[in-house]
């Protein structure tokens, strides 16, 4: 019979989680920046805070993570399961965002096979390729760069940059919206 064995969360879970997230929104407002910029010869800080990041993309990041890094030795099988996870999180962000602010942050009415304007297949198969960069590369790396500057240093900037977000969302739902 296997034993069933319950991991601990730890300040190592945490911080590894916490930086998963993290890369997330920074990548994904670098990608927003990036990708707007060519389309339409603008720089907009398009995220809801101020900070330069996108907190969707981080919980997106950090969704196909815990739901499939277990799947990483089958890319195509990670590429299609995110392709459905990030699709989910997308559409329900932009369908909340909508709901609650009656604002659009994205709108990709008149592309194919999109829903609502909120979710496109455009977006998911860029989202699912950053999956597949996330698993094979952004996490491996991350790992290595956590072993050589160490779970305490890795702790403290998790915890400063938590704060530093948490408090862009208060000052974003005070002053901003």
């Amino acid at each position: 019979m296997k034993k069933v064995v319950k991991k601990k969360w730890s300040s190592k879970t945490f911080s590894k989680l916490f930086l998963i997230f993290f890369v997330g929104c920074i990548a994904g407002w670098i990608y927003e920046e990036i990708f707007y910029y060519v389309a339409e010869g603008i720089i907009v800080n398009r995220g809801f805070l101020y900070g330069p990041y996108l907190p969707v993309y981080g919980l997106g990041a950090l969704l196909i993570y815990l739901l499939l890094n277990r799947f990483k030795k089958s890319p195509i099988l990670v590429f299609l399961l995110s392709f459905v996870i990030t699709g989910v999180v997308e559409y329900l962000t932009g369908f909340w965002m909508w709901e609650v602010y009656h604002k659009r942050w994205w709108d990709y009415t008149g592309l194919f096979l999109n829903i609502g304007g909120h979710v496109c297949f455009r977006s998911l198969v860029s989202f699912s390729v950053g999956a597949l960069i996330l698993i094979y590369a952004v996490v491996p790396l991350m790992d290595k760069i956590i072993k050589k500057i160490g779970d305490k240093k890795c702790l403290i900037f998790s915890i400063t940059a938590s704060i530093i977000m948490i408090f862009d969302l208060i000052i974003t739902l005070l002053i901003r919206h």
